[in-house]
């Protein structure tokens, strides 16, 4: 029996004698997008553009701003580049007919916005499609493929005129026309500082615009798309002092964050942050971005840089019209570009597999025609910054006992070059019971800790010492003097509510007497010899586990990594290399070199470890003699025991 392939399609059944011809089913009408709105190449879920057209191709593959999702922008420097990755977010919305809602900012914003590019008349005509005898015939699925060199997901320029403009061109020399907005810009209530002359509106602006963006939305049609615009996060000129309280900003980003997962088709947001005044090494700004679903940071180069020209993304397209015209289009890079986090599909990641270019040094320029441009750049400075190999000290922030990394450029390094895996922590707003895919911080054991800071690499800094420390900064006394006044206030309206309730009761209580009233409890004293404002040390390392630290430095300097040996029965999992590639070949415990070891705890755990495949590892460290005067680290000795059956 042979199979051969038929050249010809096979013919419908006929129907029974007698019987008419089924008429064919038509297809289902191919339901229409809003304007602005695309699926993504990725997933499909709908994804708007930021109204430039090199971020939407960094936005981890999906071509465009995921609806439901939202994009903090950082800025270093006194530059306002994020400023105008902003304009441009409402500019495309605007000329979309979507609804800006603009927070912090009066509606006069609107003048400042760029208007539409005029289109390039000298740009070379499409070619019309090829005949179709003149199409492959065995690669079909690549015909639709073009012959330039765009990225992929741009707007092709030979689209057809009845396919909607997902991002459009803007020029920032020009100003938005009324006649180009189909969109409406809704201010919210103001955020302004007080003044001598005009009090504060509102002793809490973030829960009047939360309240605010709740009734717009709710009163607004299904398929209507909405933009939050939030430029200058928590800067002094636009908000008031309080604001910058992690108990005014994190409830307002929770917030946010709700409504954009309780509206996934309808909304998105952008917001700007500088961190000049709010630096990312700080735990307020850190959990600012752990409630964004993407991060980007720009980092502006000076004038002087002498780094190579920025090759542009049209300059591929414009070649052809002229030998010059690449060089044209070719520009000195004005900045860095970092991309931290992209928003994904869900815990589980998605959406990044294909987008690995902005793991690479990318640097962005800007003209008045082109807008923002980033590509991948090679400046010296970039690639001695994004280095992980690069002398760095890393923080190790101590919390409630606790050793904790928060940046992923630390932990790649510790992991990389020191060999320390630590443990991911960190677990999700939305889902805080969840038991795999876990992300920052990296909890490392003490005597990790102390490995780091004694190699030198790292430092151990005490969260509550040090925010006391800046407490007492004179020049944070402002700061200081207006929580000082925030907590006052609380404390009248917990009194005053204490008080309305206490009469409350009273008087549904007034005829019953006699009833017993409660002891108040002593408040337990304070130790005045604990100073949490003294400076962290190593010596803050718990002494208990001196041993396995020995054992630790031992195994480290020899190259192995190790992770917590919890769930093997041990102190610790010793690996030959990454965990990332081999499995552990021993679990290892340390004891002190006088300390009885029971002959239970040798068996039985030599026993474990033959049962998971590991050998059981035990050392302890020899006391150094003591010639010279001075205490030396003495030598250490291992044993490992197998269980072998008799």
């Amino acid at each position: 029996m042979s199979f051969v392939k038929r050249s010809t399609v096979l013919s419908a059944r006929p129907g029974r004698p007698g019987q008419p011809p089924a008429q064919a089913t038509p297809a289902p009408a191919k339901p229409q997008l809003v304007p602005g709105v695309r699926p993504s190449p990725l997933d499909g879920r709908p994804c708007t553009s930021t109204g430039t057209a090199s971020l939407d191709q960094l936005l981890a593959g999906h071509a465009g701003l995921p609806l439901g999702t939202c994009l903090l922008v950082e800025e270093q420097g006194t530059t306002d580049f994020s400023g105008i990755l902003l304009r441009y977010y409402a500019t495309e919305g605007l000329v979309q007919g979507h609804h800006v809602h603009l927070v912090g900012y009066p509606p006069e914003w609107r003048h400042q916005l760029p208007g539409l590019a005029t289109p390039d008349t000298k740009a070379k005509s499409p070619q019309p499609p090829p005949a179709p005898e003149e199409r492959m015939k065995i690669a079909w699925r690549y015909e639709a493929l073009s012959n330039n060199a765009s990225p992929p997901g741009a707007a092709s320029k030979a689209n057809t005129s009845d396919q909607p403009t997902f991002c459009h061109s803007f020029d920032l020399s020009k100003r938005l026309a009324p006649s180009a907005c189909k969109g409406t810009l809704h201010p919210t209530p103001s955020t302004c500082p007080p003044t001598l002359d005009q009090p504060a509106s509102s002793s809490a602006p973030f829960q009047a615009i939360l309240s605010h963006l709740r009734t717009k939305l709710a009163s607004s049609p299904p398929a209507t798309i909405h933009r939050i615009v939030i430029p200058g996060l928590l800067l002094p000129t636009l908000y008031p002092p309080q604001c910058a309280l992690p108990s005014e900003v994190l409830p307002f980003l929770h917030g946010l964050r709700a409504l954009l997962r309780s509206y996934p088709a309808q909304l998105t947001a952008m917001i700007t942050l500088p961190t000049t005044l709010f630096p990312r090494d700080s735990g307020l700004v850190r959990w600012i971005e752990l409630l964004c679903d993407g991060v980007i940071e720009m980092i502006p180069l000076p004038a002087n840089s002498g780094a190579p020209p920025l090759p542009s993304s049209t300059s591929s397209s414009a070649s052809g019209s002229g030998g010059g015209a690449g060089k044209a289009e070719e520009q000195q890079p004005q900045g860095l570009l970092r991309v931290h986090t992209l928003p994904v599909f869900h815990e589980k990641g998605g959406g990044g597999a294909g987008a690995s270019s902005f793991r690479e040094t990318l640097a962005f320029s800007l003209s008045a025609s082109r807008g923002l441009d980033s590509a991948i750049g090679s400046t010296p400075m970039a690639a001695a910054s994004s280095s992980p190999t690069a002398e760095r000290l890393v923080r190790i922030s101590r919390v409630a006992g606790r050793y904790l990394v928060f940046d992923i450029d630390d932990v790649v390094y510790i992991r990389r070059c020191h060999g320390v895996c630590a443990v991911l922590t960190g677990t999700m707003p939305q889902n805080p019971t969840q038991n795999l895919f876990l992300g920052l911080p990296v909890e490392l054991q003490a005597e990790e800790a102390k490995l780091l800071a004694d190699k030198g690499v790292a430092y151990v800094a005490d969260e509550l010492a040090d925010h006391l420390a800046r407490l007492s900064d004179p020049a944070f006394e402002p700061a200081r003097k207006t929580y000082r006044e925030h907590l006052k206030q609380l404390r009248r309206n917990a009194q005053q509510a204490f008080e309305e309730e206490k009469a409350r009761i009273a008087a549904l209580h007034a005829d019953k007497r006699g009833g017993k009233k409660t002891k108040d409890k002593k408040k337990p004293a304070v130790d005045a010899e604990a100073d949490p404002t003294s400076p962290p040390t190593t010596d803050s390392i718990p002494a208990s586990t001196a041993p396995s630290y020995r054992l630790l430095h031992y195994l480290n300097s020899r190259g192995y990594y190790t992770t917590p040996g919890l769930r093997f029965g041990g102190r610790l999992s010793v690996y030959p290399g990454d965990p990332f590639r081999y499995h552990a070949h021993y679990l290892a415990n340390g004891y002190g070199w006088d300390e009885p070891v029971p002959m239970l705890d040798v068996v039985t755990s030599g026993r474990l470890g033959t049962a998971v495949k590991k050998g059981f590892l035990f050392g302890a460290e020899k006391p150094a003699e003591k010639e010279t005067g001075g205490e030396e680290e003495g030598e250490v000795r291992v044993f490992c025991v197998e269980w072998a059956g008799m």
